[in-house]
């Protein structure tokens, strides 16, 4: 099998069906566009570094081009990724709800957390050999994982049974389909890089990535479909000096009144 037929067996055809006689908001498939756009752009240099440093490689007759020394497919497979979680959300509605505000230390204590396993992953990408691949994985997706913390923790954990039936599942299928693909010969982990611990014949590092992924997507798209995320991530933006306020209505003086402007 092919990577682009990788994707479409494993991403295009259960997102298909399970949009089939769906209706997707423009709201919604504005927030999946963001997403695989923000993911693309914090996913190629970690791929890119991956495949220079050896960690993972792949067969060249499996691909159809490539973007830099990374297969085309595989950026593909990070923005199908986004529309398959969208897709299971809008299958099961989960996506749509509102938890209630947690104590605001609760957004401080996530962050803390997720930064502490990003530097346990500098740490392992430090010490090297077969400990590399988790470490670069832990290093990629964590601060992505506290940023959302920092920004709207307490919208999170309200929704943990959501989240987790959005992440789970598809979670699994991919870890599945990994699984194929690896022993298809689609692409190659490092031995030398991994730490060789499998589950179920899947790499711990495989496995975590996708959990980790699709945990982080997730939690991407429960956030930018809630009205509340947003204003603080516009309010974040204004203090930061990248957005601005939005103006106000400027009414005429007599705009308010329902009979005729006075003579």
């Amino acid at each position: 099998m092919s990577y682009w037929m990788f994707d479409v067996v494993a991403l295009v055809v259960p997102a298909v069906l399970l949009l089939r006689g769906r209706r997707v908001s423009r709201r919604t498939w504005q927030a999946t566009a963001l997403l695989a756009t923000v993911a693309l752009v914090w996913t190629a240099p970690w791929d890119e570094h991956l495949v220079r440093s050896g960690v993972w490689s792949y067969s060249p007759d499996r691909v159809l081009a490539r973007v830099g020394s990374v297969p085309a497919e595989e950026y593909a497979f990070v923005v199908l990724l986004v529309v398959l979680v969208m897709a299971w959300g809008t299958r099961t509605g989960r996506l749509s709800g509102r938890g209630e505000l947690l104590a605001h230390g609760s957004r401080s204590a996530g962050a803390l957390a997720w930064l502490a396993v990003a530097g346990a992953g500098a740490g392992l990408v430090g010490a090297g050999g077969t400990w590399r691949y988790l470490g670069l994985l832990l290093v990629w997706v964590a601060p992505p994982l506290a940023l959302q913390r920092a920004v709207a923790g307490d919208l999170l954990r309200p929704r943990l049974l959501d989240r987790a039936v959005l992440a789970l599942p598809v979670a699994l299928w991919l870890c599945v389909a990994d699984r194929l693909a690896l022993a298809d010969g689609i692409w190659v982990i490092a031995p030398e890089s991994s730490t060789g611990v499998l589950l179920l014949g899947l790499p711990l590092e495989e496995a975590l990535f996708f959990l980790l992924t699709c945990w982080l997507v997730t939690d991407g798209l429960v956030l930018a479909t809630d009205d509340r995320a947003l204003g603080r991530v516009a309010a974040l933006l204004i203090r930061l000096g990248v957005g601005r306020p939005v103006p106000p209505v400027v009414l005429a003086p007599n705009a308010m009144t329902r009979g005729p402007a006075p003579g």
